[in-house]
């Protein structure tokens, strides 16, 4: 990380932090230091140097595009009594969008290293008998988009680091075993404890060292998104996020979203199954 910081902990690099604007909402049009809001000067730059400098020398865009869906059967849970009676016009269930969040790293030629979250998807998709809780997490404002000015060397999405929201609580249960005429043959699932909605990381398949799947879980191996390494000045770089939230249903146990907390597959895909596309143009 640069050293070169100043009293609010940003970094203070001309070139950086003159070229770098982010938007919530729509891309924008890189301006010089002197356009910049004088707060935001201030609180990265107290001395007001950088309010002096000329036009930021060009710019590279990064775009995040959310077109996963959500599974039906989700949906039609949180519409019913157990899932709060969840009320969505037919517009807003079409534009229904799984809430994402994920760290973007955008590594500069001159070692600057800089981490963006990216928020995106629909924040009044919740078990509305959970809604209270759950605000801190749906709270965020959008961020799908952002600019920074070029000599950038990489851009990746750090491992690890992608979340998806799941909207209901899930009821875990556990087999075990039990005795019914002297013999433990016998196994039933027994409630455990119940899980709220929450950020779920999404994981990727475990494989063994020849490539063979192991574990289905959210992403395959070669679904990951690639990092972009050199863009030139001028490009835009799309992250378009493909999939389908789901969570997990024990027919024949409970009619809520439950799961055998001891079968590794059924907790891996927790979250529903996604792949990444990254593309620069």
């Amino acid at each position: 990380m640069n050293s070169n910081l100043g009293r609010s902990g940003f970094p203070v690099d001309r070139e950086f932090w003159c070229g770098l604007v982010v938007m919530g909402i729509g891309l924008v049009t890189l301006v010089g230091c002197g356009s910049l809001n004088p707060a935001f000067v201030d609180l990265i730059d107290p001395s007001g140097q950088s309010a002096r400098l000329d036009n930021a020398p060009g710019h590279v865009v990064i775009q995040f595009v959310n077109n996963a869906e959500v599974d039906e059967r989700l949906i039609s849970y949180l519409e019913s009594p157990d899932g709060g009676n969840l009320l969505l016009t037919a517009a807003e269930k079409r534009a229904l969008r799984p809430r994402v969040r994920l760290r973007v790293q955008v590594v500069f030629r001159n070692g600057v290293q800089t981490t963006f979250e990216i928020v995106d998807g629909s924040a009044n998709l919740i078990d509305q008998n959970f809604s209270a809780q759950a605000t801190p997490d749906l709270n965020q404002n959008d961020l799908d988009n952002l600019v920074v000015i070029c000599d950038v060397q990489s851009v990746s999405i750090l491992p690890g680091s992608t979340d998806v929201f799941i909207p209901t609580a899930l009821q875990a249960f556990q087999r075990v075993a039990i005795n019914v005429g002297g013999t433990t043959d016998l196994t039933q699932l027994v409630f455990r404890q119940l899980l709220l909605p929450r950020f779920q990381p999404l994981q990727v398949d475990q494989v063994d060292e020849d490539g063979n799947v192991l574990v289905i879980a959210n992403v395959g191996v070669r679904d990951q998104p690639a990092p972009v390494t050199d863009p030139i000045c001028g490009s835009v770089i799309t992250i378009t996020l493909d999939g389908v939230l789901r969570v997990p249903f024990l027919d024949g146990i409970t009619d809520r979203p439950s799961f055998d907390q001891d079968d590794a597959e059924s907790v891996a895909s927790i979250g529903g199954r996604y792949e990444f596309n990254v593309g620069v143009q």
